[in-house]
């Protein structure tokens, strides 16, 4: 088996930022995932500065608005593009007001937002984890719904081939190696109605419905847990111990 993809989504919601490789620190997200989140003013969190439910944040349940929203990360930079308005902020110092600013007057209705940010990472899981998906089991999914099989309709961290449709479910308490690095597999993910955009334009309404109905599973993915650290890079032998 192989990865073939490594993606960090550095605004929650937003659309991911392609890596060629990453380095790995034990018990934690992928660096940089998920460290910002538009949370909403009017919702008030019982604890307003460490990780807080995604039910806080805008998130592509609500709308199709984040999947609207193009997103180029650069070096120095990161641009937000929809239809005829851009906006161009430092990746180092994202300017949360101009940010909240302008996602709120792509939509008023989404009402206003502050840009908040978490080193760990506002994963979707209190424990911060890392997030594999097998491009079989997606593929064996779309096939049996009749919908697309973009990756991206998961938003997933880790994309792996060369395994069967999901054999990944039997790995659940083993250990994984991507090149140098060991994951422990905690669980399967357990998917939400965020899985129903494809983020290529199409929503699946009811997937969730159709995906328990016709593949009898409501999981697609793992979440892992590392437990060395090291570099990993697309092109990197995946295996599996125990």
């Amino acid at each position: 088996m192989v990865l073939t993809s490594i993606t960090r989504y550095p605004i929650k919601g937003l659309a991911g930022e392609l890596l060629a490789s990453v380095a790995i620190k034990p018990e934690g997200a992928l660096p940089g995932d998920r460290r910002h989140a538009l949370q909403f003013h009017d919702r008030v969190p019982p604890d307003p500065i460490n990780w807080r439910p995604k039910k806080y944040f805008l998130q592509s349940t609500q709308s199709n608005l984040c999947a609207d929203i193009q997103v180029r990360w650069t070096t120095d930079h990161v641009t937000l593009n929809h239809s005829d308005k851009t906006l161009i902020m430092s990746r180092d110092s994202l300017d949360g007001k101009s940010l909240a600013k302008w996602i709120s007057q792509l939509d008023p209705s989404s009402g206003e937002f502050t840009l908040e940010t978490l080193e760990s990472g506002f994963t979707d899981q209190k424990e911060a984890y890392v997030s594999l998906l097998n491009k079989a089991t997606i593929s064996a999914i779309a096939a049996a719904i009749g919908t697309s099989d973009h990756p991206e309709r998961y938003r997933g961290n880790l994309l792996l081939e060369q395994a069967k449709p999901f054999q990944e479910l039997q790995w659940v308490g083993k250990t994984l190696t991507i090149g140098t690095v060991q994951f422990e597999i905690v669980e399967p993910i357990v998917r939400c109605r965020a899985t129903e955009y494809d983020w290529h334009g199409k929503r699946t309404i009811g997937f969730l419905d159709r995906l328990n109905q016709l593949c009898d599973t409501d999981v697609c993915g793992l979440f892992l847990r590392a437990s060395s650290s090291g570099i990993i890079s697309t092109g990197d032998r995946i295996e599996v111990i125990g």
